[in-house]
């Protein structure tokens, strides 16, 4: 039995494992792909600024060298702002640098990491995942039974597989004449997948916004439904929103040409209205003019 449990533990923080890297691989390249990087140096790979900027919660751009690199700050002046940088390369790579000569591109004010909160959502996407599992397991099986020895576990392990490949089941019972039958009890598992996927759906979604992806619950009322449609779009929209206007506030107090823009179905969405009600407004302004006019 402690061979058994040892081998399960096993395979499930195997499969845990891999669960894990699934989703950390899926928000990784959706984040990737609603960022487009404008006026992109040649030497600077996308990629890199991009998991930089979700993994550290920012980058630095060294005006000597030029540049970009993670960073650890030195010291504080009487506002508590850093007087001085380190700045880090993977391939080792160390430059230690004054404050005035290096450019810091936030992701958000506080330069928090969203690869932290990726991480959380994971953690619970996969409980909720292997609760599923778990789940299922114990409702295929709805009963314990007791036996005395190896040799009874091994003829009822036998009757189970014959029952489920759908053979004929023919056995001898002698607890009937000796008055030692199996004893049976009931698992109580009920069934609590919906109530998971449910929640878990509602993980998924709220992850999914914080990268900009619009999500919405199908499955309630219109009017709940379009309520809850427009807070999700306004939640995803300040998500980027902040990333962007952060970083580009950085770069241009810098001096550099880089900027950060959205490129998810959402955010095109977005221009367009706005683009829209300018025109609409414009429209209103032309003809309260040309009324003007008239009188």
């Amino acid at each position: 039995m402690a061979n058994n449990t040892r081998n399960s533990v096993k395979e499930a923080i195997i499969k845990r494992q891999k669960y894990e890297n699934d989703y950390r691989s899926l928000f990784s390249m959706l984040f990737h792909n609603a960022v487009v990087v404008e006026d992109l140096p040649e030497d600077l790979p996308k990629r890199y600024l991009l998991r930089v900027l979700k993994n550290k919660g920012g980058i630095a751009y060294d005006r000597i060298t030029e540049v970009f690199l993670p960073f650890v700050k030195i010291g504080i002046d009487m506002y508590g702002l850093p007087k001085a940088y380190t700045l880090i390369g993977y391939d080792g790579t160390v430059l230690t640098r004054d404050a005035k000569d290096v450019v810091i591109l936030r992701a958000n004010d506080l330069e928090y990491p969203l690869e932290l909160y990726i991480e959380n959502q994971v953690k619970k996407l996969v409980d909720y995942d292997m609760a599923i599992e778990q789940n299922l397991e114990a409702i295929k099986t709805m009963s314990f039974a007791q036996v005395a020895d190896q040799a009874q576990l091994l003829s009822l392990s036998n009757l189970q597989n014959a029952k489920r490949i759908g053979a004929t089941i023919v056995y001898v019972n002698k607890s009937a004449l000796t008055g030692t039958e199996t004893k049976v009890m009931p698992t109580g598992a009920e069934y609590l997948i919906d109530k998971l996927r449910q929640d878990r759906k509602e993980c998924m979604n709220e992850t999914l916004s914080t990268i900009g992806i619009n999500v919405a619950n199908v499955d309630k009322k219109e009017r709940v439904q379009d309520a809850e449609i427009r807070a999700s779009q306004g939640f995803a929209l300040d998500c980027l929103t902040t990333l962007f206007e952060t970083f580009n506030h950085d770069a241009e107090i810098g001096g550099l040409k880089i900027r950060l823009k959205g490129n998810t179905s959402l955010y095109h969405q977005n221009e367009l209205d706005i683009e829209k009600k300018k025109a609409e407004i414009e429209e209103l302004r032309n003809s309260s003019e040309g009324e003007n006019l008239d009188e």
